[in-house]
């Protein structure tokens, strides 16, 4: 589990008509791959085809996938999604964290140290895109690294968690087979004297707490599955009042939606939800 096989994507940006480069880049942890969509209108509602992409755009999505995951972001979709904000007017950068995908390495311990990546990854979308406006959005595991890159990046105006968790040895040591089929039950206190050795990591150290409450100034959208069988669901509200005191900030807890099921439970109103709050958060740093 902490350094699962690379999964690389069944498609591609090209298939659904989408204008956009592949690109390559260096960071503390080694090369890392993806792709830069830029913002492009469809000809028609069917999306099939795409009017040239040559206006610009100020308004940039940055992805941080979830740890079993790629750049092609299955868990909100694959590449619809990115259609989706290409359409809204916004670019897309999307990539594969080392030991994912095609990127280097064979680490990837539950994305717990991929901030830097990250990070390097949000530098990169500013400077490619000229982004006057930058979200990143977290996706599972991948909600940790985008709070920690929203709170040390000035770069980034708003931050988007869709199935995050909290603590992350609750998650590993209390929760494991709801989301692996194991029960870690009996050898619970075994587990947590092998996993800092297996995977290099200490898994107490981890909480999304700590980047929340470091944020200020930012947009923060939190979204949950009211059926969140795999995180659980109370924990938002808690990292919800931490965001709101300097940040912000709103939940949408989206009724009947299990883990990672937010966008595929309702699509339309997914969409409208995220338009509006990236919108909103547009519009108030174009004040500022």
């Amino acid at each position: 589990w902490p350094h699962p096989e690379k999964v690389t994507w069944s498609s591609s940006p090209a298939e659904y008509g989408l204008d956009y480069n592949a690109f390559e880049l260096e960071t503390e942890n080694g090369t890392v791959y993806g792709w830069k969509i830029p913002a492009q209108q469809p000809i028609g509602d069917d999306a099939e085809e795409w009017v040239e992409a040559t206006e610009y755009s100020d308004k940039t999505v940055v992805f941080a996938v979830n740890y079993d995951g790629n750049r092609e972001l299955l868990d909100l979709g694959g590449i619809s999604y990115m259609v989706d904000l290409c359409a809204a007017g916004y670019n897309v950068i999307t990539f594969d964290w080392t030991g994912s995908g095609f990127s280097d390495g064979t680490k990837n311990v539950f994305t717990l140290e991929k901030a830097e990546e990250l990070k390097a990854v949000v530098q990169f979308a500013a400077d490619e895109t000229k982004a006057s406006f930058l979200a990143v959005q977290g996706v599972g595991f991948g909600c940790y690294p985008a709070a920690v890159a929203a709170a040390e990046c000035e770069e980034v105006d708003a931050l988007i968690l869709d199935s995050c968790y909290n603590l992350f040895s609750s998650v590993f040591y209390d929760n494991f087979g709801n989301w692996s089929g194991v029960d870690l039950a009996p050898v619970r206190e075994t587990v947590r004297l092998l996993f800092p050795m297996v995977s290099g990591v200490d898994a107490e150290s981890y909480s999304l707490s700590q980047p929340i409450r470091a944020m200020s100034g930012k947009n923060v959208l939190f979204i949950q599955g009211e059926q969140d069988e795999i995180f659980g669901s109370s924990h938002v509200q808690e990292l919800y009042s931490y965001a709101k005191a300097d940040n912000a900030a709103s939940v949408w807890m989206v009724s009947g939606a299990t883990h990672l099921r937010t966008r595929s439970y309702d699509s339309e109103g997914y969409l409208n939800k995220v338009s509006a709050f990236l919108t909103e958060a547009y519009e108030e740093e174009r004040v500022v």
